[in-house]
């Protein structure tokens, strides 16, 4: 069964996995550009409750999935 990733079941994912900014979050370039299908603008990141949001563009990600990435500083 393929779940619909939509900016609800993004917010519940960050929810859910008690998520900050010390996180980015990678989604399946089909699953990150259906969430701004009728937008006019092509859109690079987004962020949402704080963690930001990426397109995965070297093909790791399967489609339906969200991936965390750790942010390193310094």
């Amino acid at each position: 069964m393929k779940k619909n990733i939509d900016l609800a079941t993004i917010k519940n994912f960050i929810l859910a996995n008690a998520l900050n900014g010390n996180v980015m979050l990678m989604l399946h370039p089909k699953n990150f550009e259906s969430l701004f299908a009728k937008g006019t603008k092509r859109v690079r990141s987004l962020c949402i409750a704080g963690v930001n949001v990426i397109p995965d563009n070297n093909n790791e990600i399967a489609e339906d999935e969200i991936d965390i990435l750790e942010i390193k500083f310094g």
